[in-house]
């Protein structure tokens, strides 16, 4: 899966100690940068830390994806966030809130949708839906 357009963040990097971020330039070098995080202002758990963001494993990586804006399912937790580009927008869930991505719903620019889901046993991506919103 090319996870390019998250910016090349592989987490755990010894090298750069207790950054929050790690980003790539053009060139491939790396640069650390610490973020400062505000509570929100809804009636949403607060997120507030990196603990709460969404992880996704990929390649040999784990990409750190942000901190989960959007409460899919109704449970009053944040469970996923969106991303937008050029292509459409992909929302990234965690159903289970252990910090991982475990769907993911791509939603190109006229409206085609997939879903697939992260089969935990084997780590594979599995389809589960597709069809047209609208």
């Amino acid at each position: 899966m090319d996870m390019s357009f998250l910016g090349g963040d592989p987490f755990g990097d010894d090298a750069f100690g207790d950054a929050d971020r790690v980003s790539v330039d053009a060139d491939g070098a790396a640069a650390a940068h610490h973020v400062a995080y505000t509570a929100p202002t809804d009636d949403f758990e607060v997120a507030t830390s990196p603990e709460d963001h969404l992880f996704m494993h990929t390649d040999g990586r784990v990409w750190d994806l942000g901190p989960a804006d959007v409460d899919t399912d109704a449970d009053g937790i944040r469970d996923s966030l969106t991303r937008s580009g050029a292509g459409g927008m992909t929302v990234y869930t965690d159903s289970d809130h252990d910090g991982q991505v475990d769907k993911i719903t791509e939603i190109d620019p006229e409206g085609m949708f997939s879903s697939r889901t992260l089969d935990p046993a084997s780590g594979t991506w599995a389809p589960t839906d597709s069809g047209r919103l609208g």
